[in-house]
């Protein structure tokens, strides 16, 4: 930690000489007056017509050149469905105030936009990944996109890890949704890639965001179109694991804009063989098992979004499902037992926003409500036992954010949320009906913030805030806690090119329904349950970040960060000789639940970059190294020490005809767990697409794992009392075709040949 922070503040104060004149402003919708998000906007030296810097407005419409020399320049602000902006002579250092684009909506027949949105765009507090360059993931669901995202992990069963840490705040177009409570790996397959616009992995958060997910937070954000007039697309998908299918339309007209969506798919059923031998210490016994699982899951959503003025609203139901049939032979005794265990979850999420523009310039008020019902669902069936557990799980959101710019050089914003959450499961279990529960939990947070962005020393750019939330929980006697969280990102620029950041953020990770004291006795030699008694977990995390753009296109970045999390919440099991559930006594078993472990020191480096090596072929990498340093006091303070590294490559040609092929491949290193060591794993995708039809129709094919039926994982557990060895043959080949689509007034394309790159290659209409 005291390496980083020297390190971090040698390097932030190595750019004494640079120049400092900046030309600012914010980009709004002439007819809405909603701020235009992620225009972008290039720097042209008037005599020569040279980009010599340029920007993309964040979500609020607000952009900042920093690092201008002295002199006139000619701005042009671009954006898909916008007619083109373009100031002359403009002096640095200016604020251009308010610019007002029209949507280009008048004689779109015939039109042609040229997009250049670079694939990967790193910002001071996050990375995003637009997704309309992948093309191995065609066909596929969010959690093939995530395998993309810099910084973004995702393991063989779907659990997602950002910058090595698996609590994460997930959100879909900045709201959250219950979808994600009951099954992450369910909600995430249940989002087609083809939905998709682009993934924010926000490491750095600000004040203004909700302190929940001590990893960060994901933001998915889905497909939407700000052009005049209506338009579409259609994907269709068929392969040996999965098929997908969706269905986007828009329509707008002057202030009123529509979306209407609709998807499903299914995860054909797969076979996986596994086998497990355990020995205890204690009791000097060895038991073996051979499992067999047969594992099916679906999934379809549907919902609309509008737009109107100042006006915004959304209305969604998701609904997705899985089955496990598991058939274990055990020894010793020839004991085999079967068991059918169902879930699945029906949701619906909705939305009102009102932003509010005053007459002061930079001055904004935006209110909020979002809310979320779901409806999780889970039966079991082994012998004679049944059980079923209907729920509810219910969620209302209010925020106020209010944005105040006093001038070019501060800016205030301020905000109070209110979250109310209320889940509740009711278990009824025969024969034994002593397993029959009822879990009712009631989660209220009340929250307000204040963050202050400002130059320092006219060469840092400094957004620093802290938020206060205090929580409420009505469950048995858990007492009511308040936590203070702040927040610090310090950046620089260092010429037109490059730029620094130091970043410090303190978040929290509330357990919810973990809390569950819900038994699974899907197999009773192997039991997993809740526990109600966890604590929050505290994340104190650090970043330092060089990110550096290059003038023939492409980017990189390179970070240290650091993190440490006190009451750390692990997966802890345990080995009991005998063991009460009810009025029943199991034998020989071990328990799997979530525990408050202790302490974790996570340190890592990051290298991520996207480069272009040729006009047709390119190229982007993502490299995480980490060292986890975890102090277990559950085992007499116990300490792990594990390396790990993680690397993934995507390599995309662009051939003659509009026709690309891409490759990419994922290596996980093996890690020490608290308990014994988890496998590596490898695997890799090949796809290709031709565009026809003017560039309105495409027809891809994916292949993942062609050559290897199965990922083969063996994960090792070495406790005081037992150890264990298990091994998983996990199905993963697949094959697929994927069709698309797209109708309306507006066409979009890419030029050949060239890179994602904004600053060289300005877009056009």
């Amino acid at each position: 930690m005291k390496v980083l922070t020297t390190l971090a503040f040698l390097l932030l104060g190595w750019t004494y000489s640079i120049g400092q004149n900046k030309i600012k402003g914010i980009v709004l919708n002439k007819d809405s007056h909603q701020p235009v998000a992620y225009a972008t906007v290039i720097v042209n030296d008037p005599v020569t017509g040279k980009t010599v810097n340029g920007a993309v407005a964040g979500e609020n419409g607000v952009f900042s050149i920093n690092g201008l020399k002295k002199g006139s320049y000619n701005i042009i602000i671009d954006f898909i469905g916008y007619t083109r902006q373009e100031l002359k002579n403009i002096n640095a250092s200016q604020d251009l105030g308010t610019i007002y684009m029209t949507a280009a909506g008048k004689s779109l027949n015939e039109v042609v936009v040229t997009s250049h949105t670079p694939a990967i765009e790193n910002k001071t507090d996050r990375v995003i990944y637009n997704v309309a360059a992948d093309i191995t993931s065609q066909g596929g669901v969010a959690t093939d996109i995530l395998r993309k995202v810099p910084q973004v992990t995702v393991d063989i069963d779907g659990n997602v890890e950002l910058q090595g840490n698996s609590n994460i705040r997930f959100l879909i177009n900045g709201k959250p949704s219950s979808m994600f409570g009951n099954s992450l790996a369910d909600a995430l397959a249940a989002i087609p890639a083809s939905q998709i616009m682009r993934i924010e992995a926000i490491t750095s958060p600000g004040a203004k965001y909700d302190a929940q997910g001590t990893g960060g937070i994901i933001n998915i954000l889905l497909k939407d179109n700000p052009a005049q007039g209506m338009n579409g697309t259609v994907s269709l998908s068929a392969g040996t694991r999965l098929e997908n299918g969706s269905v986007n339309l828009n329509f707008r007209k002057n202030k009123f804009g529509m979306n209407v969506f609709f998807n499903g798919n299914e995860q054909l059923t797969s076979h996986t063989p596994s086998s497990r031998t355990r020995y205890s210490f204690d009791t000097e016994t060895k038991m073996t098992q051979s499992t067999t699982t047969d594992f099916s899951r679906k999934a379809y959503q549907s919902g609309l979004g509008f737009e109107y003025g100042n006006l915004t609203g959304g209305i969604s139901y998701s609904y997705f499902g899985n089955r496990s049939v598991a058939s274990t032979w055990q020894q010793p005794g020839d004991i085999y037992f079967t068991s059918d265990t169902r879930n699945h979850t029906g949701t619906v999420d909705w939305n009102l926003g009102y932003r509010q523009h005053f007459k002061k310039e930079g001055r904004e008020l935006y209110l909020l409500y979002s809310g979320s019902d779901g409806s999780p669902y889970t039966s079991f069936i082994q012998g004679v036992t049944r059980s079923w557990t209907p729920g509810i799980d219910l969620q209302h959101n209010f925020s106020a954010d209010y944005t105040h710019t006093v001038n070019e050089h501060l800016s205030f914003e301020s905000g109070a949320k209110v979250i109310l959450h209320h889940f509740n499961n009711t278990a009824t279990s025969i024969p034994d009906s002593t397993q029959s529960y009822v879990f009712d939990y009631r989660m209220n947070i009340y929250a307000a913030y204040l963050s202050a962005k400002f130059a320092l020393f006219n060469k840092f750019d400094v957004v620093a805030g802290g938020r206060y939330e205090y929580t409420t929980i009505a469950m048995g006697k858990i007492p009511s806690y308040g936590e203070f969280l702040p927040a610090l990102n310090i950046s620089r620029k260092l010429g037109e090119w490059q730029s620094v950041k130091l970043a410090f953020t303190r978040r929290i990770e509330r357990p919810d329904k973990e809390l569950n004291p819900f038994v699974n006795l899907s197999d009773p030699y192997n039991i997993t349950m809740g526990n109600p008694y966890l604590k929050p977990e505290i994340g104190n995390n650090l970043e330092l970040g060089y990110s550096r753009t290059f003038k023939k296109g492409g980017n990189i970045y390179a970070a240290l960060m650091e993190r440490i999390n006190t009451n750390d919440l692990k997966t802890y099991t345990a080995y009991y000789a005998t063991y009460p559930v009810g009025d029943s006594l199991y034998k020989d078993v071990t328990v799997t639940s979530r525990m408050n472990i202790g302490e974790e020191y996570n340190t890592g480096l990051i290298v991520t970059g996207a480069l272009p090596l040729t006009k047709r072929l390119n190229v982007r990498e993502n490299l995480m190294v980490y060292n986890k340093h975890v102090v277990n006091y559950l085992d007499n303070g116990n300490k792990t020490n594990g390396l790990s590294w993680r690397l993934n490559i995507n390599a995309a040609y662009n051939f003659p005809s509009d026709f690309v092929a891409e490759a990419f491949g994922e290596y996980r290193s093996a890690w020490n767990s608290i308990q014994g060591r988890v496998p590596q794993v490898i695997n890799y995708t090949l796809a290709c697409r031709k565009l026809f039809w003017h560039k309105n129709a495409s027809i891809g094919l994916t292949a993942t794992n062609p050559f290897n039926q199965y990922i083969r994982q063996v994960t090792t557990v070495q406790t005081a009392n037992y150890s264990g060895w298990y091994l998983r043959m996990v199905p993963y080949r697949s094959f697929g075709i994927s069709m698309s689509y797209k109708f309306g007034k507006l066409q979009f394309k890419k030029e050949k040949g060239q890179e994602e790159d904004y600053q060289n290659n300005p877009p056009s209409m």
